[in-house]
């Protein structure tokens, strides 16, 4: 009888986690959306958590070679100065703002992808008040913080460019597998409870 109620547990755990998968956020710069089809022109956010007890007064992006057409959202209370290499944006920078301590902003700006599927990583570079740069250009790791061993250094976050077909498969299969397993635990949970109510 303890093994099936510790067995319930277990069941309802994994439908929570399962079933929250999907929408987990990380303290940490990350550009979205982690997914994009070849060749279309994508309006990306950029989302800044303040880690620290001082604000946060800068944001710079760099953009990838791989993308050759880049515009920055107007955002109220920033000044947005783009970098160029010939005609081709190289880097958006928005200051003074201020994001709060234990606050997060988002920014924004359109791409042009890509025409070939491939990886593309965005490296990020966040200004405090006290003039620390965290960069956030690593690349990624298993540590749960989003650290390594320099609190001033974390993970770039990247944006999978697929062609159309591809990237419906994907999404569908990925999904598929997430809400089979989150149903095969509900129901694993719930049958285990009624054993239990059973005896």
């Amino acid at each position: 009888m303890k093994f099936v109620a510790k067995l319930a547990v277990v069941g309802v755990l994994a439908s929570v986690l399962f079933a929250a998968a999907p929408v987990a956020t990380f303290a940490h710069v990350v550009v979205k959306p982690g997914e994009a089809v070849t060749g279309a022109y994508q309006t990306f956010t950029t989302s800044v958590p303040n880690e620290k007890d001082i604000p946060t007064v800068g944001l710079r992006v760099v953009i990838p070679e791989s993308i050759d057409s880049v515009t920055p959202t107007v955002k109220p209370g920033w000044e947005i100065q783009t970098k160029k290499s010939g005609e081709r944006v190289t880097e958006i920078t928005w200051t003074g703002g201020s994001i709060p301590a234990e606050m997060r902003d988002e920014f924004t700006f359109s791409a042009h992808l890509p025409s070939e599927a491939g990886d593309i990583h965005w490296k990020a570079y966040q200004t405090y008040q006290d003039g620390t740069v965290v960069s956030w250009d690593q690349a990624p790791s298993t540590d749960a913080h989003g650290h390594g061993e320099d609190e001033n250094k974390g993970p770039y976050s990247t944006t999978v460019v697929t062609a159309e077909a591809e990237s419906e498969s994907a999404d569908g299969t990925s999904l598929l597998v997430v809400y089979v397993v989150a149903v095969s635990a509900f129901v694993l949970s719930l049958f285990a409870l009624l054993k239990i109510g059973k005896k």
